[in-house]
């Protein structure tokens, strides 16, 4: 009689899996491509940083424009009617999201420390964190380059043009 020996099979190590922080780390300079239409700046902002941080690196601003909620959310004559929807799709994700109204000392506090969506009622526009330059301006991937003057980075003149109407929708670490 011959006796079976059953070998147990030992799992292999997984490395951890890399943070959304550390994929960002490494996905700052990604291109931002121009939107299409006038109103699609938030979903383009958004899907910018699904793609920049890994939390869905095949991200397209088709399924983002789902995911923040067409018609609902944002249209054609509103663009994003309400920030809460895009907090909503980054926590989808399973990440923690928070909006905020910022002023400039803040602006730079935020954008050196996470990414997200930085958005002036006043500007009606929205763009997405890429981080702080070495000079101090806010560094942003910016869909639209060159809108009301505005290009890779807003500095802080152009910040206070627009004080007090400064929000963003970050994620948080």
């Amino acid at each position: 009689m011959s006796a079976a020996v059953i070998q147990q099979q030992r799992p292999v190590a997984q490395p951890p899996a890399v943070s959304w922080w550390d994929t960002f780390q490494q996905n700052r300079a990604m291109d931002m491509p121009r939107q299409l239409q006038p109103w699609t700046c938030s979903i383009c902002a958004t899907d910018w940083v699904l793609r920049a941080t890994g939390l869905d690196p095949d991200s397209t601003r088709e399924k983002v424009t789902g995911e923040i909620g067409y018609p609902s959310c944002v249209d054609e004559n509103l663009g994003l009617k309400d920030t809460q929807c895009v907090v909503r799709v980054f926590e989808s994700y399973g990440v923690q999201a928070q909006q905020e109204w910022l002023d400039w000392p803040r602006a730079l506090e935020v954008c050196g420390s996470t990414t997200g969506v930085l958005n002036s009622i006043i500007w009606q526009h929205f763009v997405a964190i890429r981080g702080v330059t070495g000079d101090g301006q806010l560094w942003i991937a910016n869909s639209a380059i060159g809108y009301d003057g505005i290009g890779e980075t807003i500095s802080q003149a152009q910040f206070e043009r627009w004080s007090g109407s400064w929000q963003t929708v970050t994620l948080l670490r």
